[in-house]
């Protein structure tokens, strides 16, 4: 049970917060909704169904969520009560052992936010999104900051997952590096990237580009040979293998 009167000296906080989570989901499907008017849209990790159900309110046609979570259909059924909205959850998930999805059908988008760093299986997860996409994909989570082609874990977390076997144990902290993710949308035909950075409107400025900003500042704005020399380069990378990535918030179109 969620006490509010345990959390009175932080309610201020916790406020801002999710407003500035609201105005970046926000902003992310008004993104999407100025490219694909009327279009439809699948979610594949929906959680309470906030991304299809703003987007169907924003003018988008069919769209849908998926979760693993079956609760979460009474969450997207009161949003449809409340907002009018016609979204449909479906229970289930992507299965990393046979490296396929219960939907088959397509939509003009398909949405991966914040579940790609549990799969032990990227690339085919990545193939999965680009069969049920027809236009589409949007990605929000951590990448590797650089070229090189890149798949990186944490060790595998005991309560992430109920998978704890051999290579499906792997569930923390999966990131493609972005050379590895261009390349890999590049071979599936999603030619078109659009990046959407950071606004001082939405959370943290630290997600956007490690877990250390201000120990990474010298070297964000470095514009110095010793600075981008690949020992710098290098020391980054393995500051970002051993512990967190920036986000990276991005369509890739057709």
């Amino acid at each position: 049970m969620f006490r509010r009167d345990e959390w009175n000296g932080k309610w201020g906080a916790i406020e801002d917060a999710n407003a500035r989570l609201r105005t970046m989901y926000d902003d992310f499907i008004a993104e999407i909704v100025s490219r694909y008017p009327g279009g439809s849209l699948f979610d594949i990790a929906c959680n309470n169904g906030y991304f299809p159900v703003k987007a169907q309110l924003s003018g988008m046609s069919r769209c849908a969520g998926m979760d693993m979570g079956a609760a979460y259909k009474h969450s997207i059924r009161l949003l449809n009560k409340v907002t009018g909205a016609r979204v449909k959850f479906h229970h289930g998930a992507y299965d990393s052992v046979r490296h396929e999805g219960p939907i088959r059908g397509q939509y003009d988008v398909v949405i991966s936010s914040a579940i790609m760093c549990h799969l032990p299986d990227p690339l085919n997860f990545l193939a999965y999104l680009g069969r049920v996409a027809r236009h589409a994909i949007f990605f929000f989570g951590q990448v590797v900051d650089t070229d090189a082609l890149l798949v990186s874990y944490l060790p595998p977390h005991p309560t992430l997952s109920g998978v704890r076997s051999f290579p499906c144990s792997f569930n923390d902290n999966t990131r493609l590096s972005m050379g590895l993710m261009k390349l890999s949308l590049d071979s599936m035909g999603f030619r078109k990237l659009v990046e959407f950075p950071w606004r001082d409107t939405w959370l943290s400025r630290e997600i956007f580009v490690g877990h250390d900003y201000e120990a990474h500042l010298p070297y964000i704005q470095a514009d110095t040979e010793d600075r981008r020399s690949f020992a710098a380069k290098g020391a980054r990378l393995l500051e970002e293998l051993r512990g967190g990535s920036r986000h990276m918030a991005f369509l890739a179109m057709r």
